[in-house]
């Protein structure tokens, strides 16, 4: 099986779901304060399993264009929207605590995709080199 390179749109995609499924957790704390078994209570939990269904195709078509690690460890940035939509929708304030949490998953996310794609550059060169010898 090929190696699945790291590409600029497919992480573009990936950010996309993200954002897709961080607004799945906005209709699931919006469900929890309506009524239950109320109108608006369904409205919310039915468009949650609508983001869940769109994200499950779109995490498909993730992994077709990047491996499965690379994905996974992507997904730590919906931390990021997590903290913008609890801002934007529900007035939450942003601790300092938050914003170093944050920090450090994007350190940690920065510093395993570029490693991953370095690796992958190197593997690329060793196997171009025998190839040639």
């Amino acid at each position: 099986m090929k190696d699945k390179k790291f590409s600029a749109g497919a992480f573009i995609l990936l950010q996309i779901a993200l954002i897709i499924v961080s607004f799945g957790a906005v209709c699931s704390k919006m469900a929890g304060r309506q009524e239950f078994l109320s109108i608006p209570f369904f409205a919310f939990y039915g468009a949650l399993i609508l983001i869940l269904f769109i994200y499950a195709i779109l995490w498909q078509q993730i992994l077709k264009r990047i491996s499965l690690v690379v994905a996974y460890a992507c997904r730590g940035i919906g931390i990021i929207y997590a903290i913008l939509w609890g801002v934007l929708f529900f007035k939450e304030e942003i601790t300092w605590k938050m914003i170093a949490g944050a920090v450090l998953v994007l350190i940690g996310v920065y510093i395993f995709i570029f490693g991953e794609i370095k690796n992958s550059k190197m593997k690329d060169e060793n196997e171009e080199g025998s190839e040639n010898a």
